[in-house]
């Protein structure tokens, strides 16, 4: 998905973890290039850090924000669009590394707007931004020992981003207020798809200068292919608004611009030339003494092939080894196979019964809830149960407070080996 006819292609990728995160943005091919394509949110890729003072103040290295190619910012001629997938607050490890993230974010759209540029965010900020966009507030609120839903560091952050606090207009909130189970994610490990018990992480969040130009905004949870589904924003713009009057033609970023799409890469046959080309006048030999040692080499070759067995030799019938018999100690089954004791019909029907009981899968057990077939599962988070196998109920994950008879009744059991 590199080259994709009638767009153009900008990628950034984890330098600190390869295939641990990364982005990437289409861009129609008719808007043409913009005026800047930037790695990272904090600038030091380029090296132009945004705003060296305030990169002074966090806890974090500029180099290990953007260390994890994390956020990819185009310069277009009418606005700034920034691309990020923010890291995930899933425990306190990372707290530090997360809020330095969230502030750099902060203070780059406070920078562009200063300036006058309108700004689109887009992609997944990893937070719910309130109740109404989480699938079982009050049973988050638990789990975090919380009061006030938004009394999570990276809750406060997007209720401070989003109006009427922030400078962002929630694009898909602003033309559906009051939807109920409008979710972009879901954690497909306990497949809570089906019943829709997920959270909305996934924005489009736009500058107010460009409200005028809003057109519509919406999620596609219609859409399967990943645990989350797509959301999406139309402005009216035209593309002559878009274009750059110096467009950044030599981007790194742009896929065109990578060797292995910019017909500069050399051909593999290319090294093989050089190597043979460059070892042939050290060997210190000329063509007629090169001819002999060759071959020499060749007849050397031939010789081994005569000698050596060809793998059918050691499977040959022709001279079978003759193992020694012990004849010394009797054998108490001789002589019930001589009398065809294995040959009759009871006993090869017991021994067909004994061996398909032997190799039958052992059935699933019922869940507790329901009375229904279990599913079968495997642990795959690195940790002591890694690779161990376990049943849950069969019903989707849903709301504590749902029917019953529809959602998961959280039967766990082991499976023993």
């Amino acid at each position: 998905m590199a080259l994709v006819p009638g767009y153009d292609a900008y990628f950034s990728f984890s330098k600190a973890k390869l295939g641990y995160s990364g982005v990437c943005v289409y861009v129609k091919s008719e808007l043409g290039v913009p005026k800047a394509s930037l790695e990272g949110i904090t600038g030091i890729l380029q090296n132009r850090p945004f705003d060296v003072d305030f990169l002074s103040t966090l806890q974090t290295p500029a180099d290990a924000l953007d260390g994890e190619g994390r956020c990819i910012i185009l310069e277009f001629e009418c606005l700034v669009l920034i691309n990020i997938y923010f890291p995930n607050f899933a425990s306190e490890a990372r707290g530090e590394f997360i809020m330095d993230y969230y502030g750099c974010v902060q203070k780059r759209i406070e920078d562009y707007l200063a300036k006058g540029q309108q700004v689109v965010l887009v992609g997944d900020v990893n937070a719910v931004h309130d109740e109404i966009d989480h699938c079982d507030p009050k049973e988050s609120m638990r789990l975090h020992g919380l009061k006030d839903f938004k009394d999570l560091p990276h809750r406060r952050w997007v209720d401070r981003l989003i109006g009427p606090q922030g400078p962002m207009m929630d694009m898909a909130r602003y033309y559906h207020p009051d939807r109920k189970g409008m979710f972009t994610c879901w954690n497909t490990r306990i497949n809570a798809r089906p019943a829709n018990y997920g959270t909305r992480i996934d924005y489009v969040l736009a500058s107010h200068g460009l409200q005028p130009r809003f057109v519509y905004a919406d999620i596609q949870p219609e859409i399967i292919g990943s645990d989350h589904c797509p959301v999406y924003a139309d402005f009216a713009i035209e593309p002559e608004q878009m274009r750059c009057a110096q467009p950044d033609t030599t981007s790194p970023l742009l896929t065109t611009n990578f060797p292995e799409f910019s017909s500069k890469q050399k051909k593999l046959s290319s090294y093989f030339f050089q190597s043979t080309h460059r070892l042939a006048p050290s060997s210190g030999l000329d063509d007629k003494k090169r001819k002999q040692v060759e071959s020499s080499r060749i007849e050397s070759r031939r010789e081994i092939s005569k000698k050596q067995k060809g793998l059918n030799a050691f499977f040959s019938t022709k001279n079978p080894v003759a193992l020694p018999v012990n004849t010394s100690q009797e054998d108490p089954w001789r002589d019930r196979a001589k009398d065809g004791v294995d040959d009759l019909p009871e006993v090869k029907d017991k021994q067909v019964t004994a061996w398909s009981a032997l190799f039958q899968a052992p059935e699933r057990p019922r869940c507790s809830g329901h009375d229904e077939p279990c599913l079968e599962r495997t642990v795959t988070k690195k940790g002591k149960n890694l690779g161990r196998t376990f049943y849950v109920c069969s019903k989707p994950v849903g709301p504590h407070d749902g029917p019953k008879e529809h959602y998961s009744c959280h039967h766990f059991s082991w499976k023993h080996k």
